[in-house]
């Protein structure tokens, strides 16, 4: 079994990272829009104040599995791009960078959000993350909670592109793309 990415093949921790983080991503996207709904819907303070807690704690936890995607990424060889025509080839690193872009976003701006009014994150109440902040900064906090909330408008057309091209080189190119995210092929 490998472990590590190969010219031909990614390995397990490329592949359990990747799908890990498309959970934790899909999972943070409904959750922080199921906040937004319930606070335009007028649901008690009380709810919404735990929702967003939760979403927090869970962001904090798939913080390390994001930050470690970004990081094999871009530490481990990728294996070899199918031949295709040039502007696809750009085209899918351009969506590729573009979600590592749009998670690394989100992994500053949600920390920040909390952090400059000054709060400290408490995960599930066990781990505190101290906010290095002694004041509001509310031009900072202004600042992070657009960026936060701006980003994610990349995440559907990323994701239909990006399944899109999953789909072109299963049915159409009939290559084994999609088969190296799944599982481990052997060289």
């Amino acid at each position: 079994m490998q472990l590590k990415n190969t010219s031909t093949a990614y390995g397990w921790i490329a592949i359990a990272l990747h799908w890990i983080a498309a959970v934790g991503v899909i999972w943070l996207y409904f959750l922080g829009e199921a906040i937004e709904h319930a606070k335009a819907d007028g649901l008690p303070r009380e709810e919404i104040i735990t929702a967003i807690r939760f979403h927090i704690s869970m962001g904090m936890v798939f913080i390390l599995f994001l930050a470690a995607r970004i990081v094999s990424h871009i530490v481990q060889r990728q294996p070899t791009p199918p031949a295709q025509q040039r502007y696809l080839h750009w085209l899918s690193r351009t969506v590729m960078w573009l979600f590592l872009l749009m998670i690394g976003t989100q992994i500053v701006t949600g920390p920040i959000l909390v952090w400059t009014r000054p709060s400290d994150i408490a995960v599930f109440g066990v781990v505190l993350f101290p906010s290095p902040f002694s004041e509001e900064v509310k031009w900072l906090h202004e600042g992070a909670e657009f960026v936060h909330q701006t980003a994610p408008n990349l995440f559907w057309p990323l994701i239909v592109l990006h399944v899109a091209g999953a789909l072109k080189h299963f049915l159409f190119d009939r290559d084994n793309t999609l088969q190296r995210m799944l599982w481990v092929r052997k060289d």
